[in-house]
């Protein structure tokens, strides 16, 4: 039986615990891949709200490059009017500029002093050189019917370049482009189509340098933190996010995944709580399965012996071998006395099986206990002399009533005296005392014997609990349920057993009961 109990913990952590760990890492790499899917779909979203807000900004420039086109179509004095009023109109477009091949032609631009002076910085010419094979391109395209706007990257993150060719061919001038402000773009232009695509589900921001320059919502937020972002085609320093109203992507799927992965936790925690529970009680049944055999075993070997001294005494009486009648006298007299001993063993066992089912039935009276205690003492007394005992009656005067059954009193108190007699060593005393401690009244039986470690006091009321340490424990023969015989009495009569101990030095068990 005792390999049994590591091998049933094997089962246990191969069928309930490897199990619950495995599925609990699949669950945890389902949530990243959860995640991953998560992140893809409102990815595909981002991609096409930056799709059609690129594609809204190329439209509105392009309508632009249109209205200027229209414009060099007039005569120069009209054009510059023209020209001048559209730059004035448009609060985003801070200058226009047309050449031709050779001659920058003409630079219009807003009455702020601000927008003159950049664009006398930026050196347009030199920035046509660098772009040539731009300008080749924009050219090739109008020819086929199709224009095109090339943003030129300048060093200034606030203010975008874009270049265009014209239509007009026989026109000298053939190449238009645009200063832009691009944090006042995203407002003036893209901020009424991001809040006719947003509807309430989404916010949409946009940002420059990580820093909030638009959002749909009313105030923007320069902390807001969105993960899922992405770059404009034309004004690239600029990148578009979104996130959900009510609850960011990046919210609902890390709380998604904390509440996931607390299931998960408190369901292993469950299962391996419930594993130890179950192996706990396995291994109390195999336990308590052993002492139940080394019950048999022990009362086996109790019975046995007085058996054996009574069919021997009787078969040398019946065959007639005791010469004399002192003889016959004290061979009776010890088949008398382990007849008694027999059934006392017997009596225990019956008690404690009527006890563990709940069939033992008590009948309370009010009584003195010492008229309880008198008679038991006093059926010990040739018993005591025969075993070179001493012994001391204190029995207390004029005590209180208690309600008791006296056949189970006997039993108990029987019990007490017989582990005092057991357990004695050279010290051969016992004292049998009662009286009156508060509201209880006690029944005390002191002895001298090998006493009880600490440690052990609180167990030698189980049953099928006995003392293992020295050697006379482990002489003395006993069934391991007389003390817990005694306890369960107590706890019929309301009472509790409790006891004093020093190892080595003897015990001192008393019973208290609840006074009427």
């Amino acid at each position: 039986m005792k390999n049994t109990i590591p091998k049933i913990g094997i089962i246990l952590i191969a069928v309930i615990v490897f199990p619950t760990l495995f599925f609990s890492a699949y669950e945890v790499t389902n949530l990243s891949k959860n995640q991953q899917v998560v992140d893809s779909i409102y990815s595909s979203q981002l991609e096409n709200i930056v799709s059609s807000l690129n594609q809204y900004s190329v439209d509105a420039i392009t309508r632009w490059a249109d209205n200027i086109d229209n414009a060099e179509m007039l005569d120069r004095e009209f054009m510059a009017k023209a020209l001048s009023k559209f730059v004035n109109f448009n609060i985003t477009v801070k200058g226009i500029f047309l050449l031709d091949k050779t001659n920058l032609f003409a630079i219009y631009t807003d009455s702020s002093l601000q927008a003159s002076n950049l664009l006398h910085t930026i050196n347009i010419r030199e920035k046509l050189q660098s772009e040539d094979s731009t300008v080749l391109q924009l050219l090739k395209y109008i020819k086929s019917g199709y224009r095109k706007i090339a943003p030129v990257k300048i060093q200034n993150d606030s203010i975008s370049m874009f270049l265009f060719a014209l239509y007009n061919n026989d026109s000298s001038i053939n190449i238009g482009g645009m200063i832009i402000d691009s944090k006042a773009f995203i407002p003036e232009v893209l901020g009424p189509k991001i809040q006719s695509m947003a509807q309430d589900r989404f916010i949409i921001s946009v940002s420059h340098n990580n820093d909030e320059v638009y959002s749909n919502q009313l105030v923007p937020n320069q902390d807001r933190r969105i993960r899922l972002k992405e770059h404009l085609w034309l004004f690239n320093e600029f990148e578009v996010g979104i996130q959900l109203q009510n609850d960011p992507v990046e919210q609902m799927v890390k709380k998604r995944t904390q509440t996931n992965i607390l299931m998960i936790v408190l369901m292993d925690l469950v299962l391996l709580i419930g594993a130890w529970f179950v192996y706990r009680s396995i291994r109390k049944e195999i336990h308590l399965a052993q002492i139940k055999a080394e019950f048999v075993s022990n009362v086996s070997h109790e019975i046995k012996t007085p058996l054996a001294l009574i069919n021997m005494y009787s078969e040398t009486l019946e065959m007639g071998r005791v010469p004399t009648e002192e003889k016959k006298i004290e061979y009776f007299r010890v088949i008398n006395k382990e007849a008694k001993r027999l059934a006392r063993m017997v009596n225990k066992i019956l008690n404690f099986s009527k006890i563990e089912s709940g069939k033992r039935e008590y009948h309370f009276i009010e009584t003195e206990i010492n008229e309880i205690v008198e008679p038991v003492v006093a059926t010990y007394q040739h018993h005591f002399k025969n075993s070179g005992f001493k012994y001391v009656v204190l029995l207390g005067e004029n005590l209180p009533l208690i309600n008791a059954d006296e056949e189970a009193i006997t039993d108990a108190l029987t019990n007490m005296i017989d582990n005092g007699i057991k357990y004695s060593t050279d010290t051969k005393l016992i004292e049998i005392s009662t009286g009156l401690n508060g509201n209880n009244v006690f029944v005390k039986v002191k002895d001298s014997g090998i006493g009880i470690k600490e440690k052990e006091q609180k167990l030698i009321f189980d049953k099928f609990y006995r003392v293992t340490d020295g050697n006379l424990a482990n002489i003395a023969k006993g069934s391991g349920i007389g003390l817990n015989i005694v306890k369960s009495i107590m706890e019929a009569h309301g009472g509790n057993i409790s006891i004093e101990s020093t190892f080595g030095e003897g015990s001192s068990f008393k019973m208290n009961f609840p006074i009427v």
